[in-house]
């Protein structure tokens, strides 16, 4: 029987060639903000960042304290990608929670919309201070408030583009530098074309 061939690329990381991107950019904007008890924090933040036309952002700080939430976590690797829901557990955890910790950031789609991608860190009361931590998703409910600090990536397309290999959104950033929407349409597509890294399938 062959064997099955790894969908990761095991090559040594210190001598293969990069596969990383790195693109440089400045803060622009800062959001202070404050959601309300009975507004979902993963849609809420999608929305205010919609309303402010945030398309390039990091998530500088977060505390909240939440009613409910549904947390998603990957469970088994995918074979072949991508990972889908067969390979998630989605956990929902009944309140008070305390929100400790979110990270992430907004990027756009080929489309232009704002795509939020965020992780968290949530305690429970009973037992005393148990953590959970995962991707969040809709069914996050603030309880009494979200304090919430949101800067904008200026001069930088900051792209979620379909990676071909994995088959998921995967973040791309695109320095502006005065560049025109066919000189991004360029860059996005060299980026798409990019060989298959040694071992992935």
């Amino acid at each position: 029987m062959a064997s099955k061939k790894s969908i990761f690329d095991n090559s040594n990381w210190k001598t293969r060639k990069p596969r990383y991107d790195v693109a440089e950019a400045k803060f622009g904007r800062v959001l202070a903000i404050r959601m309300a008890p009975g507004d979902d924090l993963y849609g809420t933040t999608l929305k205010i960042c919609q309303e402010k036309g945030i398309k390039s952002g990091v998530i500088i700080s977060v505390a909240a304290s939440l009613q409910k939430a549904v947390l998603r976590n990957v469970w088994q690797f995918p074979d072949p990608f991508p990972i889908n829901d067969e390979c998630r557990i989605f956990t929902p955890i009944s309140g008070p929670l305390e929100l400790l910790q979110m990270s992430g950031n907004i990027t756009q789609t080929e489309k232009g919309d704002p795509y939020l991608h965020a992780h968290v860190t949530i305690s429970m009361g009973r037992p005393e201070a148990t953590c959970f931590g995962g991707h969040l998703v809709e069914g996050c409910t603030i309880f009494s408030t979200c304090e919430m600090v949101i800067a904008e990536i200026e001069n930088l397309a900051f792209m979620r583009l379909m990676d071909k290999y994995t088959k998921v959104g995967e973040v791309y950033g695109i320095p502006m530098n005065g560049k025109s929407q066919a000189d991004i349409n360029k860059a996005i597509a060299k980026r798409k074309a990019r060989p298959k890294p040694s071992g992935v399938k």
